[in-house]
């Protein structure tokens, strides 16, 4: 998702009953590249360089089948409220995928529903301490 601002579609969620069978699909019509994350039972997708991507899985009993497209926020909560004071609805609680960021299934006001995702921030590397400079080396030594 680097480069990609606030606003922009990406990532797109399709449930399937039979993973295997929908990775052997989208491979072989759209040339989709795969990778099983077990751990989370469900596998990301990419379209290819600088695309949209997104991820294939089995839902629960009972959950509709339905494609959940996510859009990329800066501030989760802030556009979940927004969502709310222009007439769509708040579907889910804040849901938290680890290390990856958070996400909010909400509605328009039509009832189309879709997901605001916040990526998860990188944390920042320890601060480098200054090289020393040459000549301020040869001074240290001097003295």
């Amino acid at each position: 998702m680097a480069g990609m601002k606030h606003g922009a579609w990406c990532h797109i969620e399709i449930p399937t009953a039979s993973v295997d069978a929908a990775k052997r699909f989208y491979g072989g019509v759209f040339g989709w590249k795969f990778t099983d994350v077990p751990e989370m039972k469900y596998t990301i997708y990419t379209t290819g360089d600088g695309e949209i991507g997104g991820g294939l899985f089995d839902p629960p009993a009972g959950t509709p089948r339905m494609i959940t497209n996510y859009v990329l926020v800066n501030d989760l909560e802030s556009s979940a409220k927004k969502v709310g004071e222009l007439g769509g609805r708040i579907c889910t609680d804040p849901m938290e995928v680890h290390g990856m960021g958070s996400f909010r299934v909400v509605a328009d006001p039509d009832g189309n529903s879709f997901a605001l995702w916040q990526a998860a921030m990188p944390k920042a590397p320890p601060p480098k301490q200054a090289a020393m400079k040459p000549a301020a080396k040869a001074r240290k030594k001097r003295r």
